[in-house]
This record gives C-alpha cells, sequence and structure tokens, in this order.
C-alpha cells in the first residue's frame, strides 16, 4: 500500500516537474531598451513598438525610458522593432533575455527626396515652402484627372471644377488671385521640363510618381518670370535595380446624377404660368386667378392636352442616365545595375450622364529609361504619348431641363418631335439626331538628358524636351437639323514647343564636414510654336458623312493663326547647411522674353530663404517630445507673363474687307490699342513665414506658414485721349496685396503592425485686395476706381457690385387706404416711401437704401467678395489587417455668388411661367412669401439678380473607401506578389445653400456626378 501510494506521489511529481519544465521551454521573458545616436550619446525612443515575427496580436510598446519587456514563445526567434521616422528592424533573439536595439532615422520618411526645380533637397534642407503629395496620396480619390486627385492634399491650393463633363478639367489657383488680367494657372513642370497645362491635364494619374508645390517666392524663383501664380512639378514613375514587377489596375466606376432642388411638375408650372399671366393682367383676387381656364393659362393646344391628361414630361430624366466609367493600366518597372525601365500603358472610356454626344476616352502610353553607361555618365529618356477624343453633348442641358413640362418630346410612333408644343419649340432630342461634335488630341513628349560626373561633387546635366500637341476640333449639323442644317465647320492647331538647359552643380568641398555649400548655375532656351487652321461652309450637298464632305460646301469662313515665342533664361543659385541646423538658399534668375517690348525685355527675379532647424540644437537633445522643429523665412521676386498675348506690345492691325467695282479687296488700319515698348513682366514680391513641427517621434507633423505677397506691375489697360488714334494703352499700372495662413497636420494615432490609424487636416485662408489700379484722381482727389470692371482699390479682385435686398413687399407695406388695386395705384406708406424707376407693388423685392436719401440709384451698390475666405479639408484612414477605411471632407466657407437659376430667363429663373426652372416659394396675394418675387409673364422683375445672391459655401464627404489587401500566403499559389480591391464613392454626401447641380460649378454647365467606383489592382 505505501509502495503503491509512493509509486503514486512520484508519478505525480514527474508529471508537474515536466509540465514546469515544459512551460519553461515554450515561453521565455525578454526584455531590453531601444534608443537612437545623437550627437550626444545614446537617447531612448518612446513609444516604439515591439513585435514577436509571425504573431500577430502580439507586442508592447516602450516606456519613456525606451525599455521593454516581452513574454516570446519557443517557436519564435524574431523580435520586429519599429517607430515612426525610423527604419524597421529585425533582431534574432538566440536564447538572449535582454536586448538593446538602436534604430536608424528612416531617410525616406525624414530626409527624403523633395524635387525643388533643376536639383533636389533632402526634406529637412529645404528653406521655402515646398508641398508634397505622393502618389499613394493622390490614388486614395479615383478620378480621372490629377487636379481632382490633389484636391484637399495640401494647404494653399485651391481647386476648382470647371465641368462634370467627360473629360473636363479642374483649374489650380495657389494662394488665391493676384493678377487683374491673368489666368492665376500655376506653370507645370513634368519630369524637369516646363509643359502646358493641357499636358499636365492628359497625364494618366497611374503615371505619377510624386507631385511637389512650390508656394513661395523663395522656391518659384527659380522658374523666374513665369511662376508668380505657383509651380506644380510632376515627377513619373522611373525604373529600379529591383527585380522586375508588373502592376495591373483595373477600375471602373458608375457616376449618377446628384441635385439639390426640384423642378416644377406639370401642376406646379400650370400654376406659376397662371400667376405670371394673372400678375401681367394686374388681377390680385386670388378667387379670379384660380378660375383662368387652362386655355386662358397656356394658349397652346399640345400643352392644353397633355395638362387635362396629366401626361407630364421629365426632361431632366430624358436627358441624364447612370454614367460608366472604364480604366485599364499596365506597368512595368525593374533593370539592373546598368539600365532601369519604367513602361507603362493605360486606357480610360468615360461615358458621360447626358444620354447624347457626350464620351470622352484617353490612350496613353510612358516608357521611362536611365542608363549607366559608366561612373561618370549617364543617359535616359522620358517618352510619352497621349490621345485624347471628346465627344461633346450638341446643346447645353439648359435646353432640355428648363423646357416646359406640358410639351411633348415624341411622336405616337416613339420618334422625337420636331417642336415640342404650338409654339413651335424646337425639341432638343430631336435635333440631337443630327448633330456631332468631336475633338481628337495627340500629345507627344520626348525628354532626353546627358549626366556627367567628371569628378567627385561636379556635375554637369544636358536637358532637351520636345512636346507636341496636334487637334482636330469638328461640328455638323445635318440637313434635317431643325433651324439650319447641312452645315458644319473643322480646325486643325498644331503647337510645339522645344527646351534646351544646361545645368551645372558643384558641391564645394570644405575642410570642415559641418560645411555644405552647393552652387547650381542653369542656362535656358525655349521656343514655342502654334499655328492653326480651319474652314466653316454650309449648303453642303452630301451630309452623309458628316463634316468630312464640308470641302464641297459654301465656304462662309475660313481662318489661319500663327503665334510663337521665345524664352532665354540664366540662373544662379547657392544652397548652403551648417552642421544641419543652420540653411541657407540664394538664387537669382535673368529671363528674357520675345513678349516683351523692346525696351523691357529682361527681368531679374532674386530670392533668399532660410531655416533654422531648432531640434538638432545640443540642449534640445533632452526633449524627446520634439522630434522636429524647424523655423522657414523667406523672400523673393517672381514674375507673371501670361496676361500679355506674343504680339501685344507691337502695332496691331485690324483686316477691313471692301468692294470697288467688281473686286473684292482687304485692307488693314492700326488698331484701337496703342502700342507700349515698355510693357514688362508683372512682378510678385512674397514674404514666407514658417514652422515645421514633429512631435512623439513623429506621431504628429505639421506645418504652418504665413505669407504676405505684394504684385506690382499689374498689366491694366488704360482709357487714352482718342484724338492720338487710339483709345486704350496697355501698361504696368495696378498693384495688388495677397495673404493667408496655410496649415497642414497630420498625425498616426496608432501604428502597428496589424493597427493603422491617421488623421490630417488641411486649411487655408486667402485674402486679396486691389492697391492701386491707374493712377488716376477723381476732383476730391482719391483714386478712381474701374467700375466697368468691378475693381474697387481696398476691395478684393473678384467681386460683385449690386444692390442689397431686404425681402418682398407686403400689402402691409403700403397705405391700402390710399392703394387701389383696381387701378394699378399703390402707395406706400410715409415710414418705407422710396424712389425707384420701376413700379413698387406687393409682391416687387425690397432693396436696402444704403445711403438713407430714400433713392434707390447706383449709389446704393455694395461689394460682395466672390473668393472663399478659407478652404479645408479632413482626413482619416484605419487599417486593420489587411483591411483598411479612408474618408475625407472637404469644405469651402465664405463663397458668394450669384445663382442664374434663380433669375436669369434662359436658366428658367426669371418666373416668367415660359420655361421651367428651380421650384421656389414665389409670392402670390394668396401666399405672400418673403423668399421670390410674384411671377411675371410679360417682363422681367426689377433687382431679380440682386436677391439671387446666394451663399455657395458647402462641405462634402468627398472621399469613403474601403480596400481589402489579400493575403500573401493565399496569393503565392497562383504567383501574385499582392492584390487589393477597393470600393470608393466619391461626393457621396453635399451640405449647401447653393441650389445647383454642383456647389462649384455655374447653373447651365454640365451636372458634376456622385460616384461609386471598384479597382482591382494586382502586382506580379
Amino acid at each position: 500500500m505505501k509502495t503503491s501510494l509512493f509509486k503514486s506521489l512520484a508519478v505525480a511529481a514527474a508529471l508537474m516537474l515536466g509540465l514546469s519544465l515544459s512551460a519553461s521551454a515554450q515561453n521565455s521573458v525578454v526584455k531590453g531598451v531601444v534608443s537612437e545616436m545623437t550627437e550626444t550619446g545614446k537617447a531612448p525612443i518612446i513609444g516604439a513598438g515591439v513585435i514577436i515575427k509571425g504573431k500577430p496580436g502580439t507586442g508592447t510598446a516602450t516606456n519613456v525610458k525606451g525599455e521593454w519587456t516581452i513574454t516570446v514563445p519557443a517557436d519564435a526567434n524574431t523580435l520586429v522593432f519599429s517607430s515612426i521616422g525610423y527604419k524597421d528592424q529585425e533582431v534574432q533573439i538566440n536564447g538572449r533575455s535582454f536586448i538593446e536595439v538602436i534604430l536608424e532615422p528612416d531617410s525616406e520618411m525624414l530626409d527624403d527626396v523633395v524635387v525643388v526645380g533643376y536639383g533636389v533637397q533632402r526634406r529637412s534642407d529645404v528653406s521655402g515652402s515646398v508641398t508634397s503629395i505622393k502618389a499613394e496620396d493622390l490614388a486614395m480619390t479615383p478620378a480621372t484627372n490629377i487636379a481632382e486627385m490633389m484636391r484637399g492634399k495640401a494647404a494653399g491650393v485651391q481647386i476648382n471644377l470647371s465641368s462634370g463633363a467627360p473629360g473636363s478639367t479642374s483649374s489650380i489657383k495657389i494662394r488665391g488671385t493676384r493678377s487683374l488680367k491673368g489666368d492665376s494657372a500655376p506653370l507645370f513642370v513634368i519630369d524637369g521640363v516646363v509643359a502646358t497645362e493641357a499636358e499636365f491635364n492628359a497625364v494618366a494619374p497611374g503615371d505619377v510618381e510624386n507631385l511637389e508645390i512650390l508656394k513661395d517666392a523663395a522656391s518659384q524663383a527659380i522658374y523666374g518670370a513665369r511662376a508668380a501664380d505657383g509651380v506644380v512639378i510632376v515627377t513619373t514613375k522611373r525604373g529600379s535595380e529591383e527585380k522586375a514587377s508588373v502592376t495591373f489596375t483595373s477600375s471602373i466606376s458608375s457616376q449618377h446624377l446628384w441635385r439639390n432642388f426640384d423642378f416644377y411638375n406639370g401642376d406646379e408650372f400650370y400654376e406659376l404660368r397662371r400667376e405670371a399671366k394673372a400678375h401681367a393682367a394686374q388681377i390680385w383676387d386670388p378667387k379670379v386667378i384660380e378660375a383662368f381656364t387652362p386655355h386662358e393659362v397656356l394658349t397652346c393646344d399640345v400643352m392644353e392636352k397633355n395638362y387635362e391628361e396629366k401626361n407630364y414630361t421629365d426632361w431632366e430624366d430624358l436627358m441624364f442616365e447612370p454614367a460608366l466609367i472604364q480604366k485599364y493600366d499596365l506597368s512595368i518597372r525593374g533593370g539592373s545595375k546598368k539600365l532601369k525601365v519604367a513602361a507603362s500603358a493605360g486606357y480610360l472610356d468615360h461615358k458621360g450622364m447626358v444620354k447624347i454626344g457626350s464620351k470622352y476616352t484617353r490612350a496613353n502610353m510612358r516608357v521611362n529609361m536611365d542608363f549607366d553607361v559608366n561612373k561618370w555618365l549617364t543617359i535616359g529618356t522620358s517618352s510619352s504619348y497621349i490621345k485624347t477624343t471628346n465627344i461633346s453633348a450638341p446643346n447645353s442641358f439648359n435646353s432640355y431641363i428648363t423646357l416646359s413640362p406640358l410639351g411633348s418630346p415624341y411622336n405616337e410612333d416613339g420618334t422625337p418631335t420636331e417642336y415640342i408644343n404650338s409654339d413651335n419649340t424646337k425639341n432638343p432630342l430631336y435635333n440631337a439626331q443630327y448633330y456631332k461634335s468631336q475633338s481628337d488630341t495627340d500629345i507627344s513628349r520626348l525628354n532626353a538628358y546627358m549626366n556627367i560626373k567628371p569628378f567627385k561633387g561636379l556635375n554637369y546635366k544636358l536637358n532637351f524636351g520636345y512636346y507636341n500637341r496636334f487637334q482636330e476640333s469638328a461640328s455638323y449639323k445635318q440637313k434635317e437639323y431643325s433651324g439650319g442644317g447641312a452645315a458644319g465647320k473643322s480646325t486643325a492647331s498644331k503647337l510645339y514647343r522645344y527646351t534646351l538647359e544646361n545645368i551645372l552643380s558643384y558641391d564645394v568641398p570644405f575642410s570642415n564636414k559641418d560645411l555644405k555649400l552647393n552652387i547650381t548655375g542653369v542656362q535656358s532656351y525655349e521656343h514655342q510654336t502654334s499655328k492653326s487652321i480651319g474652314f466653316e461652309a454650309n449648303n453642303v450637298p452630301v451630309d452623309k458623312y458628316w463634316w468630312y464632305m464640308i470641302g464641297d460646301g459654301d465656304v462662309t469662313d475660313k481662318t489661319y493663326t500663327f503665334s510663337e515665342y521665345y524664352v532665354l533664361s540664366y540662373l544662379l543659385r547657392a544652397q548652403f547647411s551648417y552642421k544641419g541646423r543652420y540653411l541657407a538658399n540664394i538664387a537669382m534668375r535673368r529671363d528674357g522674353s520675345s513678349r516683351f517690348g523692346s525696351n523691357s525685355k529682361w527681368g531679374n527675379f532674386p530670392s533668399i530663404s532660410a531655416a533654422w532647424r531648432i531640434n538638432q540644437e545640443p540642449w534640445m537633445k533632452n526633449i524627446r517630445e520634439i522630434s522636429n522643429l524647424k523655423l522657414r523665412a523667406s523672400y523673393g521676386l517672381v514674375g507673371n507673363m501670361s496676361p500679355i498675348g506674343n504680339y501685344e506690345t507691337l502695332g496691331a492691325v485690324t483686316d477691313y474687307e471692301y468692294e470697288f467695282g467688281d473686286k473684292h479687296y482687304i485692307g488693314y488700319l492700326p488698331g484701337n490699342s496703342l502700342p507700349n515698348n515698355y510693357l514688362q513682366w508683372e512682378s510678385t514680391a512674397s514674404l514666407n513665414l514658417g514652422v515645421d513641427f514633429g512631435l512623439f517621434n513623429n506621431r504628429l507633423n505639421g506645418t504652418i506658414e504665413y505669407y504676405n505677397t505684394y504684385t506690382n506691375n499689374l498689366l491694366f489697360s488704360r482709357s487714352i485721349n482718342a484724338a492720338l488714334g487710339y483709345t486704350t494703352m496697355t501698361d504696368n499700372v495696378a498693384r495688388t496685396r495677397t495673404n493667408g495662413i496655410d496649415i497642414n497636420i497630420d498625425g498616426a494615432i496608432i501604428r502597428s503592425k496589424d493597427i493603422d490609424l491617421t488623421a490630417g487636416i488641411v486649411f487655408s485662408t486667402f485674402n486679396n485686395e486691389i492697391v492701386r489700379l491707374n493712377g488716376e484722381l477723381d476732383e476730391s482727389g482719391k483714386p478712381i476706381n474701374d467700375i466697368a470692371n468691378k475693381w474697387f482699390i481696398g476691395s478684393p479682385i473678384n467681386v460683385y457690385y449690386t444692390f442689397e435686398t431686404d425681402g418682398i413687399y407686403q400689402f402691409d407695406d403700403f397705405d391700402m387706404t390710399l392703394s387701389d388695386p383696381s387701378t394699378n395705384t399703390w402707395v406706400l406708406k410715409e415710414e418705407n416711401k422710396v424712389e425707384r424707376t420701376d413700379k413698387i407693388e406687393p409682391g416687387k423685392i425690397k432693396v436696402v437704401d444704403q445711403n438713407g436719401d430714400q433713392k434707390i440709384n447706383a449709389d446704393d451698390r455694395i461689394i460682395v467678395n466672390k473668393d472663399p475666405d478659407f478652404v479645408g479639408s479632413f482626413n482619416m484612414g484605419f487599417r486593420y489587417k489587411g483591411f483598411d477605411i479612408y474618408m475625407d471632407w472637404y469644405g469651402v466657407y465664405g463663397v458668394n455668388r450669384q445663382n442664374a437659376w434663380l433669375y436669369d430667363y434662359n436658366n428658367g429663373g426669371s418666373l416668367q411661367g415660359k420655361l421651367n426652372g428651380i421650384k421656389v416659394n414665389y409670392w402670390t396675394p394668396s401666399n405672400p412669401s418673403n423668399e421670390a418675387p410674384r411671377p411675371t409673364y410679360d417682363e422681367a422683375t426689377s433687382y431679380h439678380d440682386a436677391m439671387s445672391m446666394c451663399d455657395a459655401s458647402y462641405l462634402r464627404l468627398r472621399t469613403l473607401a474601403m480596400g481589402y489587401t489579400f493575403p500573401a500566403k493565399l496569393l503565392s499559389k497562383i504567383k501574385v506578389n499582392s492584390a487589393k480591391l477597393t470600393l470608393t464613392a466619391t461626393n457621396l454626401l453635399t451640405f449647401t445653400k447653393f441650389k445647383s447641380y454642383s456647389p462649384e460649378t455655374t447653373p447651365g454647365t454640365y451636372p458634376e456626378p456622385r460616384q461609386f467606383n471598384a479597382t482591382l489592382t494586382f502586382t506580379f
């Protein structure tokens, strides 16, 4: 018994010891510390991640001393250390219980290379205002052009959509408006060579590696005479020494109509027309108005029949339908130590929401090559070809949606009618069958470079660029076209540009390694030529083949144009650094242009910038919470030559045709503008102050900047004494000022192997004012404003000059004992009396008497700013293992815009009951509204345009995307390196008071859609 008990206890003890030994063998506790090397020695890294490789969900983080402790299972032997701003590091445990790890700064995050024009700099060494946008950030929002992908990604950059039509582009404005005559478009540079805006808009987004925006004059000054409105630098993808990789992306999108208003349906349109006709007849009794018959209201057999049968037409539904976008991209990148190649091809097919005649296609190819001939010689090319076809809608969509819902669009056999009613109103569906408009564009680019490094520190680069754009546009109306057919026109144009640059860069050697100095010299030559030929014809005998037969018709007009310009430039730049803490950049550019007068061909554009990296000071090393802190200041002068044409300084003549006897002659006389040989560049002087910061191991990064800019010598058309034979002269006389604040903040809230949470804010303010115009003074010695152009000294550049309204006149505004509606006599109460040129009655618009003289005249107009007070965006990204979610909100505040849909006849806003339009709560004797005036059939309502002034501010959920990255183990079975599926909704939610198809576009332009996208990307 005792023996048996002893044996049992022994077995139990052995089992317990075995389990204990087993547990010890399975788990081990490892401790350590994570540090970085500084000038004063090792320093702990706070919050660094420590993860067991291959064990998802396991890990810890370092404390304030950089210390960590982790329990490691027996089947694991590798730890992964990571922290924002440092390179990840894998360490083998190999039985150790204590491990010390020193992380290296990640140059790609802290000192990644930034393209600054004619060279690159480490981001930490940049002293000017340069914002970078990476390819992966651009790809967050699927769009057909790069500009829309840039929206909300950079402070100080405002993107406005010109139209929602297929192939349309967006305007880019950097730090507001400065010029009175220029278009405010930035200078575009693609792969180191100046490019046109058309080429930039046609670049396939998938070809872009990264994009830099030069915002202050110090960084822009290296491009001198054309950089006053900012510079956008695009770098396309190039090959690498790594193993060749192939990426294929397939994308499909569905676009849908969005609007925040309603049209009048058949019954509502009838009521609108009835009220308009009652007003024209000066009828005020609601019972009499309601007694109108359909014949009295409509006076059209077709509309009467449709009204009685309740057969209403939704013209918007007839015109719009969901549109499909297909996009395919294939790219190959790879190479060896000697040769690196990147090639891509893509195709875009974008069908428009307008059912008839609305489509855009784009095919693109690109090949970039770099060949290291030997240690001192490298040559390379960047070549691209883009072909686009744009088929545009035959009519403005206003010609559809403003039609009466009581009209008939189809015959009984289902074919479109020529006229929709008895009043012979044309049917746009009918004409659309017999109209075609198409534009084909071919864009080719060849850049070649040769890089020579004869000895250490010296680099010579020869850049050559050739750009060619050929465009053919044509339109045709077949003989069945209502209003005149068998007519068409065709235009062919060509633009080509040569660029040749010699770039010499030298790193000056110093015995003191703390000193660094780079000197760069550039000589640049550019020549651009454009020409076009076109003609129009009617009475074409055969119109089966559209415009291809117009040569057989009667030529009614013919044109040929030719234009060219030259720019010759020199640049000298010095970049200085001491201990990586004190940075300075000095540059001088000298430009000569054929556009300017013989006495002002050349302009000088100097700049200087400096920066202090405070966090690199020894006394800052112990402040571990501050990872980066840099103060920047810059001042520079840049130019703008866009407001002036190629031959504006010359004495232009005007051709006049006349007949003498039986012969036809053409003569030439001087134009109305006096030539000015002293015309020169508009020059912009700008001060920029900025601070860059990074906190908590760069988990929180940001930039705050303030800029103050004066633009001088603005081109202005002055009136001169007609006795000289000229009425105007273009001169450099005006001056403007702009200022604002740019803020970019990005935060990595959580960063680990399995979970990431990031957020970012972009915020910009814009202010501008006219400081001086032409210098003329009135009798009181005050500067004279240019009212015709709505330019006022001390006010913003883009303004409305209009009246302020105060609701609608009601019955109780009048003395009813003196008023007599039957004789159309209305007398205002004494306290409301005011003189106006139009008749005042109930239902009319009230206008504010600004100066209190009881008269409404031109002196009562006010200035209303069109530009926004600020633009901002907020983005957030979340990732859990293979799943990720991204969203960004974009908002514009302080925009004022007159809404033509609320007052203009052609846009259905005049409330005359003739065209359909936006439904509003208008005034009637039985509905005394205070929002919109009483409809009137025969004439427009006075001050209706002033009442249409609207707040066009908006907030939009611009992007909501969900993605899934497939597991590598699953993909390895089918020989795929990576694969990702992304579902994206664009413009999902929009909050705005502005009634339109888009808060950004003016009424009448192609609607901006709501879009749903699915994208699948494979890498082999």
